[in-house]
């Protein structure tokens, strides 16, 4: 019923060998581009550039419209008592 014949076996030792390999190779894929990420910041930091933003900025409700906008730069949303009139 579950005989393993040479077939079975040798089908068995590719599929072994192939997720083996295909995790050594995700494995070294990950290490290529940790280097280059490292070598790439020490670049910036020997170049005096200061690291690149994060882009995260604090929101703030509009207490008329109820839309989230920036709490810097925000700008009237239209409503007519906007607390934000420019």
């Amino acid at each position: 019923m579950f005989g393993l014949s040479l077939g079975k076996l040798v089908l068995l030792a590719g599929l072994i060998a192939a997720v083996w390999y295909g995790f050594k190779y995700r494995a070294r894929i990950e290490a290529i581009r940790r280097d280059v990420r490292a070598e790439v910041a020490r670049r910036q930091r020997a170049a005096g550039a200061p690291p690149p933003a994060r882009g995260v900025e604090d929101l703030v409700k509009c207490p008329e419209c109820g839309a989230f906008v920036a709490a810097k730069g925000a700008t009237n949303c239209g409503k007519p008592h906007c607390p934000w009139d420019k």
